[in-house]
């Protein structure tokens, strides 16, 4: 009964293998293994790949529940929501993003060329569906700097007029959605739309972008931007974003400017109207600059860990900007710029003008990336942070998507913001119902508090801009830091940054993105080839150069070659080889010497010749195995694999064997791919580095 008992069936087996195991690494202690003997010990197999035709078209059936939740993710995670231990912190959460969206809104709204009252759409319409499809809990989504400054261009661009001006009064936003062109002057560019319908259009194409992008499966771009470009990048865009508010801050007009060098030409123009600056603007913005700047700096260390929520000192700053306008009359007595009309209520959906679109789908690719790469940037730090996962794809879906939505309500591109999103996480949010609970009080202030903001000096919202700018400035040390680490990254960040300054924003990502794909390719043409030695009895080879322990072992070159190897690289590796094994053309053969020792006529001459005929010998005589450490090659293509067939020829041709040693599987498989073994011994390819020396020392030649 006992012999049928399925796990004693099993047992002896299982033991007889160990057996096996255990008698075959004692014998290949002393005996080298092969590559092939290996393989059939511990029954190698190559994993079936699943047919193309089936990856792509993948059977069963269509499950649309499935399919709703992998679009819509709140339906996986709201029905678990713990109501009683989170909702009160995503309240609290909510509330203070709120406070922080109105003067971030308006302020980086008036970045973008457009109204104000564009800003706080942005936080509203595109928020409450990427609440629905985002897989991030806690970015906080709505306006952002640099993608406003982005999107600006195009709306300078191909606009017929600035954003209204105060005197201009409109009965409802359809009217401000319509203003007839005819009342201001048109640029040589325009195509007759107003800035706000160039910025619809501006996000339906960056929306349109992200969800190709996002079908495509092609969330692994946001890896084209390195932490090194992006900083450089948005350093650079910090100085255009300046440079759009001197104006505001001094009270100057000044031409806009388009196209490379336009930061340079534009600070000549500011420098020549300088005497036109209003003196009363530039004492607002110096008490503005100057009371942030000192609650940041000074009051906020201090007081900040002991406040449950952030003092939201900007609200404050335009909550008393406004009211000193409005007593003072500063508009009317002053001649003070300010924020003018806004409409309350919601606005009206609107069709974005489609015929602007391709003119604009160069500049939406662009603005499409970089906004995804921050939003993957900041979701995948709290993801990492609070132990969640992200879905590049459906984040690219979601913002698309909600980009889409905002272009019917007259809004810019949106993106997260860098500072929201740490306040968000860092005052308790738990979940996106933080930003349904800052939507529903941006909604109250759009339909009741709007108006309330209309005498707002513009000099204060670019104050505002001004002083949050002081973060992505810090970035300029990260020059020196990313040099020290590398030079290519430090020629990154410094090319970036002043492509970006220099010509334009997106020249300078363009070339940016370009050079470190260069740097990529310079540093795969250079993989790194060193000798390895033996540390004394045992099994383990390290680098002679860095490893004083190790020693080589006499007759046998051990080379190691670290990196992929390919067509563009496969010279150079094979001259770095050579290099290091000695020139054999020249001087293998001990009759090579003598012939030319032979050559020399004084006495003198001739001693030191056959010394140094002597040392030859001994350095080139002795090496008669040359092995490969293949461990940390990555890959090879065809043309390497020729290059090794190449080799083995040459090296066998004068007299010399040539073994390959730990090679990874993928790259085993792609030499079989590739018929290489019909060419090369499979018996020279071995497992191990110290198979393949035990190898050549059991060889006749040693």
């Amino acid at each position: 009964m006992m012999a049928d008992d399925p796990k004693n069936q099993r047992k002896p087996h299982e033991y007889d293998l160990l057996n096996n195991v255990h008698m075959n690494s004692a014998y290949f202690t002393e005996h080298p293994c092969k590559q092939t003997e290996f393989n059939k010990l511990y029954q190698y197999s190559k994993p079936q790949k699943q047919a193309l035709r089936k990856r792509i078209v993948k059977p069963g059936r269509c499950q649309p529940g499935k399919t709703i939740v992998s679009l819509f993710p709140v339906f996986l995670w709201l029905p678990k929501y713990d109501w009683k231990g989170n909702i009160v912190s995503d309240i609290v959460s909510g509330f203070t993003v709120a406070i922080m969206h109105i003067p971030q809104g308006m302020a980086y709204a008036l970045l973008g060329g457009v109204p104000p009252i564009i800003g706080m759409y942005m936080a509203f319409f595109p928020v409450l569906l990427y609440v629905l499809m985002g897989t991030s809990r806690h970015v906080s989504m709505g306006t952002f700097a640099v993608v406003c400054m982005m999107a600006s261009k195009s709306v300078l661009t191909y606009s017929v007029n600035e954003p209204p001006a105060p005197a201009v009064q409109f009965m409802n936003f359809t009217e401000l959605n319509n203003t007839d062109p005819a009342v201001v002057p048109a640029n040589i560019n325009s195509t007759g739309y107003t800035p706000v319908q160039v910025a619809t259009a501006v996000c339906f194409v960056v929306g349109v972008w992200q969800v190709i992008l996002g079908v495509c499966r092609l969330g692994v771009l946001s890896v084209l931007l390195s932490d090194t470009l992006v900083s450089g990048f948005t350093t650079g865009a910090a100085v255009h974003v300046l440079t759009s508010q001197v104006k505001n801050l001094l009270g100057v007009k000044v031409p806009q400017h388009r196209g490379p060098l336009k930061v340079i030409y534009t600070y000549i123009d500011i420098f020549k109207n300088i005497g036109q600056s209003n003196p009363v603007a530039i004492g607002i913005s110096a008490v503005s600059i100057g009371v942030l700047s000192l609650y940041n700096e000074v009051i906020k260390p201090q007081i900040g860990k002991k406040l449950p929520v952030p003092l939201p000192v900007e609200l404050m700053a335009v909550i008393a900007g406004t009211l000193v306008s409005m007593y003072c009359n500063l508009s009317a007595n002053y001649k003070i710029t300010v924020v003018g009309e806004v409409p309350t209520g919601l606005p009206e959906p609107v069709a974005p003008p489609f015929a602007l679109i391709p003119n604009l789908l160069v500049d939406g690719l662009v603005i499409a990336i970089v906004a995804f790469s921050v939003n993957m940037s900041m979701a995948s730090i709290f993801a990492r942070k609070l132990n969640y996962s992200v879905d590049a794809n459906q984040e690219l879906l979601a913002s698309g998507a909600s980009n889409i939505l905002g272009s019917f309500f007259s809004c810019l591109p949106f993106s997260a913001s860098l500072s929201r999103s740490l306040i968000q996480q860092t005052v308790g949010g738990k979940t996106q119902l933080a930003s349904v609970v800052s939507c529903l009080l941006l909604l109250l202030v759009l339909l009741l508090i709007g108006p309330f903001f209309e005498p707002l000096p513009n000099s204060v919202l670019a104050s505002i801009v001004v002083v949050a700018l002081k973060g992505m400035f810090m970035q300029l040390k990260d020059l020196p830091m990313a040099w020290r680490q590398s030079p290519f990254d430090g020629m990154i960040w410094l090319t970036t940054f002043l492509a970006v300054v220099l010509l334009d924003i997106d020249y300078g990502l363009g070339l940016g993105v370009a050079l470190s794909l260069i740097c990529v390719l310079i540093m795969g043409q250079r993989p790194k080839v060193c000798r390895l030695g033996q540390v004394p009895n045992t099994q383990i080879y390290l680098d002679i150069n860095r490893y004083q322990a190790a020693s080589e072992i006499p007759g046998i070159r051990i080379i190691q070659v670290a990196g992929g190897l390919h067509f563009a690289n496969k010279d150079h590796v094979r001259r770095k080889v050579n290099r290091v094994i000695g020139d054999m053309s020249e001087k293998t053969t001990v009759d090579s010497i003598v012939k030319k020792s032979k050559a020399y006529e004084k006495e003198e001459i001739t001693r030191k010749t056959n010394a140094d005929t002597a040392a030859l010998m001994l350095e080139n005589n002795q090496i008669f195995c040359v092995i490969l450490d293949m461990m940390s090659v990555c890959f090879v293509d065809p043309s390497a694999v020729k290059t090794l067939v190449a080799m083995y020829k040459d090296f066998k041709s004068r007299g010399l064997i040539f073994c390959l040693a730990d090679c990874s599987a993928t790259v085993h498989e792609r030499m079989l791919h590739c018929d290489f073994f019909e060419d090369f011994p499979d018996s020279q390819l071995f497992p191990s580095v110290h198979d393949a020396v035990l190898f050549a020392q059991q060889s006749p030649k040693s």
